[in-house]
C-alpha cells in the first residue's frame, strides 16, 4: 500500500508541474499560487493516508504477536498442548457449555512413572519425542471436546464433559488412557515404555470449577501412586479428609519442633536367659498438649515426606542421651535412623555432637539401621557405616529378613548387631514358616559371631520358644511396654535377681 501511496504522490507532483507551466501561460501568478495550495492540500491529504496505513500495519502486527504470546503462554511448547494456564482459560469456557447442557464435568490427573529414566538413558530430545508420542495418544483417546494439557514435565490432564453423575463413563476413559500411556512407543528406533498413574474427579460444574475438580483428581492421584496402584482412582471425600489431616499434623510437627514437644520412650532389651536388663531402644514420642501422646506411625511418616525426619530424630536423641548418661554404665541406647538420615554424608558427625554435648559414651551408642533402606545404596551405606564405626559407635540391622539384603553384603558391612523383625517373632508358636526363618536367622548370626536380638515378644510363650532357638536378647512387652526416662529409670532401679518379666509386668 505505501508503494502505491507513494506512487500515486509523484504522479500528483508530475501532474502539479505541468499544471503549474500551464498556469503561467493561462491565469498569471494569481492561478499559480492557488494551484500551489491544491497541491499542499493533496500532498498533506496522500501523507496522512500513508501514515494511517503505516498505522494499520503496525496494528495488523502487534495483534499477531500479541496472539502468538497469548498461544505461546497457554500451550506446552514440546506436546503443544495446553499448559497448566491455557487448561484453566478453557476451563472457563468448558465450565459454561456443559453448564448450559446439564451436563457434569470429569477430570483426569496423569503422572508417568520412571519417565526421567528415558531423560537419564537416552537424552532430553528421545524424552521429547516419547512426550509427543504420549500426548498424541492421550488427544486420539479422549473425547473431541476434551481439553488435554501438559501440566509439568511429567504430569498431564484432561478435562472433558459426562452425563450428569456418569462416573463410570470418566473411569473406563481413564482406563483407556492409562493403557494407551502405559504401551512401548518406537522413539527413533527405540522402543520404550513408561508406567502410570492416573487419579479422578467428576462433579457437577455449577458447584464444582475446573481448579477444584483438578485439586481433587491429585488427591486420587497421590494415592494411586502411594499404593502403587495400576488402575485409576477415584476421588472420594474420605481422600480430602485424609488430606486436611496430612497439613494438619505437618504443621503440627513443624510448631512442636519449636517448642520441643518430641520426647524418647525407652522400650527394654534384656538377657532372655536372665530377663536382666542390657539397654533400651529409643522410641519416639509426640507430647501434644491437646491429644496426650501421640505414637510416631502417626507422625513420622509425614515429618519423613516433608524433610522434618532429621531435626525431629536430633531432637529425640538428643534429650534420650542426656537421660541416658545418667544410667548404669553397662546399659546401651539404641536409636533408629531414616532412609533420608542415612543418606546425609554428616550423620556421624551430627551423632558426635549429640553425644559431646550429652557426655554419653559413643560405645554405648547403637544405631539401627533398616535392611530396606541400607541397601538403596550399598557405597553410602558403606561409607557411613564406616565413619559411624570409626567414631566407636556400634551398628544394628533392623528388621533383618524384610528387605532385600544377601548375605555377601551382610557379611561386608560392620554390624554389631542384627534384630529379626517382629512380624516373624508375632506367629513363631503358630506359623512353621516364620519358626524356621527365626531360627535360620540366629544360626546365620551364631555363624558369623554376630549377636541377635529379637524384636515383638509379647507372651511367655514366644519368650520361652526364641530362648529354645538360641536366641539371646530381646525386646517386647512382655518385659516392659514403652516408657518415659523417669519410668525408664525407677525400673533400672528396681531390677534385683528376680526375673524382670515379673516386675515389669507389674510395673505395667
Amino acid at each position: 500500500m505505501s508503494v502505491i501511496l507513494i506512487g500515486a504522490t509523484l504522479l500528483l507532483i508530475l501532474n502539479g508541474t505541468n499544471f503549474l507551466a500551464s498556469a503561467e501561460r493561462w491565469a498569471g501568478e494569481s492561478a499559480k499560487l492557488n494551484l500551489i495550495m491544491v497541491m499542499l492540500n493533496v500532498a498533506l491529504i496522500i501523507a496522512g493516508l500513508r501514515r494511517l496505513a503505516d498505522i494499520q500495519h503496525d496494528n495488523e502486527r502487534r495483534v499477531e504477536a500479541e496472539r502468538r504470546a497469548a498461544e505461546l503462554a497457554s500451550s506446552d511448547v514440546v506436546t503443544r498442548l495446553a499448559n497448566r494456564k491455557g487448561l484453566a482459560d478453557r476451563g472457563l469456557e468448558l465450565r459454561q457449555e456443559l453448564d448450559e447442557a446439564e451436563r457434569w464435568m470429569a477430570v483426569i490427573s496423569i503422572q508417568l512413572h520412571r519417565f526421567k529414566a528415558i531423560n537419564d538413558r537416552h537424552g532430553y530430545e528421545t524424552g521429547d519425542g516419547m512426550l509427543r508420542r504420549i500426548a498424541a495418544a492421550i488427544t486420539e483417546i479422549a473425547p473431541k471436546d476434551a481439553i488435554a494439557a501438559r501440566l509439568n514435565g511429567d504430569e498431564f490432564a484432561v478435562a472433558f464433559g459426562i452425563k450428569a453423575g456418569d462416573s463410570g463413563t470418566a473411569e473406563q476413559m481413564a482406563t483407556d488412557l492409562l493403557r494407551r500411556v502405559t504401551s512401548p512407543f518406537d522413539i527413533n528406533g527405540k522402543m520404550l515404555q513408561v508406567g502410570a498413574y492416573a487419579g479422578i474427579a467428576v462433579g457437577d460444574p455449577k458447584e464444582s470449577p475446573l481448579p477444584d475438580l483438578l485439586r481433587r483428581a491429585d488427591i486420587a492421584l497421590d494415592r494411586a501412586r502411594s499404593g502403587r496402584s495400576a488402575r485409576p482412582v477415584s476421588f472420594d471425600q474420605g481422600m480430602e479428609r485424609a488430606l486436611l489431616a496430612h497439613v494438619e499434623i505437618e504443621q503440627g510437627i513443624r510448631y512442636a519442633l519449636e517448642h520441643q514437644q518430641f520426647l524418647p520412650f525407652f522400650e527394654p532389651q534384656v538377657d532372655l536367659a536372665t530377663g536382666n536388663i542390657i539397654g533400651f531402644e529409643v522410641l519416639a514420642r509426640w507430647n501434644h498438649p491437646l491429644s496426650g501422646i501421640i505414637l510416631p506411625e502417626v507422625f513420622i511418616p509425614v515429618a519423613e515426606e516433608h524433610g522434618l525426619i532429621s531435626r525431629l530424630s536430633e531432637q529425640v536423641i538428643a534429650v534420650a542421651l542426656q537421660s541416658a548418661s545418667k544410667w548404669d554404665s553397662n546399659l546401651s541406647i539404641s536409636v533408629n535412623i531414616s532412609p533420608s538420615q542415612l543418606a546425609d554424608p554428616w550423620l556421624a558427625q551430627r551423632l558426635m555432637r549429640l553425644l559431646a554435648e550429652s557426655g554419653f559414651p559413643a560405645e554405648r551408642l547403637i544405631v539401627e539401621i533398616t535392611e530396606s533402606s541400607l541397601f538403596a545404596d550399598l557405597e553410602l551405606a558403606r561409607s557411613i557405616t564406616a565413619s559411624l564405626k570409626n567414631q566407636g559407635i556400634r551398628l544394628a540391622l533392623d528388621d533383618f529378613g524384610t528387605g532385600f539384603s544377601s548375605l555377601a553384603h551382610l557379611r561386608s558391612l560392620p554390624f554389631d548387631v542384627i534384630k529379626i523383625d517382629r512380624s516373624f517373632t508375632s506367629s513363631v508358636t503358630t506359623n512353621a514358616e516364620c519358626a524356621a526363618i527365626v531360627r535360620a536367622v540366629t544360626d546365620l548370626a551364631h555363624a558369623i559371631k554376630v549377636p541377635v536380638i529379637v524384636e515383638g515378644i509379647e507372651d511367655a510363650p514366644t519368650h520361652t520358644t526364641v530362648l529354645g532357638y538360641g536366641c539371646a536378647l530381646g525386646q517386647g512387652w512382655y518385659f516392659g511396654k514403652p516408657m518415659t526416662a523417669s519410668q525408664a529409670e525407677q525400673l533400672i532401679e528396681r531390677e534385683a535377681p528376680a526375673a524382670l518379666p515379673d516386675r515389669a509386668r507389674r510395673a505395667n
